[in-house]
């Protein structure tokens, strides 16, 4: 007698693609997870299944999965939370970054004068969650850079960068205190960065955050975790920023759109 097994159903089974269709692969799993998400299918804090499971799913790579994973976080749809993985969002505010800027090129455009101070730069093999979000083999390194950013001579954040040795060997050749490290990740390495995830929050500084930034008393500082795609979808960076709460604030641009970015139902 043979037992056969039942395909194991799930919401996402709803999604069909047409490879041949002129809509690309990554747009149609976009499209078709954010009419699960709005329809209320999937509600707020569902925890979306790991990459590999999603890929198995639709049959496809992790590279076009992230492609539709970063429209929906655009989209504000989603959050990628360490420890958790993938959630449904509930409608808050977020910060709509219109422009992918480094930290140079957002003081100058504050009209500030931008410096920075290397602190450490290495090469080591990275923690679970870093090696797996730029997918990474066990043995691959990647550069931790730390600098303190300033503004007009003050120090105004600290930050930890990690960027995956496999697409910027030699990275330690370049001054980073003089260059833009994006700057260097454009044009000597020829990659095209195109879009970018953060999340923001408020916390109390530690003592040695309050000393390196010269904080007063009793001032909060504001994290800013960001994650970094290539135009191609490859993660490249993967940062924490620790900004001074007395000196930095998010900017919002809020654009009313005519459509979304993503088919799908819409309430008014």
């Amino acid at each position: 007698m043979v037992i056969m097994s039942t395909p194991k159903i799930t919401p996402f089974s709803s999604i069909r693609l047409d490879k041949d269709a002129p809509t690309p692969i990554y747009l149609q799993i976009a499209e078709g997870i954010s009419s699960l998400l709005t329809s209320g299918v999937l509600p707020p804090g569902y925890v979306l299944p790991p990459e590999r499971v999603l890929c198995e799913q639709f049959g496809i790579s992790r590279m076009t999965l992230r492609q539709a994973m970063s429209l929906l976080d655009r989209e504000g749809l989603i959050d990628s939370r360490r420890g958790m993985g993938t959630v449904v969002t509930h409608s808050r505010l977020r910060k709509q970054q219109q422009d992918l800027r480094s930290f140079s090129e957002e003081i100058r455009e504050r009209g500030g004068h931008p410096e920075s101070r290397l602190i450490s730069m290495q090469l080591a093999i990275p923690d679970l969650s870093v090696r797996e979000f730029f997918e990474l083999r066990e043995q691959q390194n990647v550069y931790t850079i730390q600098r303190l950013r300033l503004n007009d001579g003050e120090p105004l954040a600290l930050e930890l960068a990690r960027i995956p040795e496999r697409l910027c060997p030699g990275l330690e050749r370049f001054d980073l205190v003089k260059t833009s490290l994006y700057q260097i990740l454009e044009k000597s390495y020829g990659l095209r960065l195109e879009s970018c995830s953060e999340e923001i929050s408020a916390e109390i500084p530690s003592s040695q955050y309050r000393k390196q930034l010269s904080l007063p008393r009793n001032t909060a500082v504001l994290v800013v975790n960001r994650k970094t795609y290539t135009d191609d979808g490859r993660a490249i960076e993967f940062t924490r920023s620790v900004f001074r709460g007395d000196r930095y604030s998010a900017l919002v641009h809020s654009v009313r759109k005519k459509k979304s970015l993503l088919k799908g139902p819409t309430s008014s």
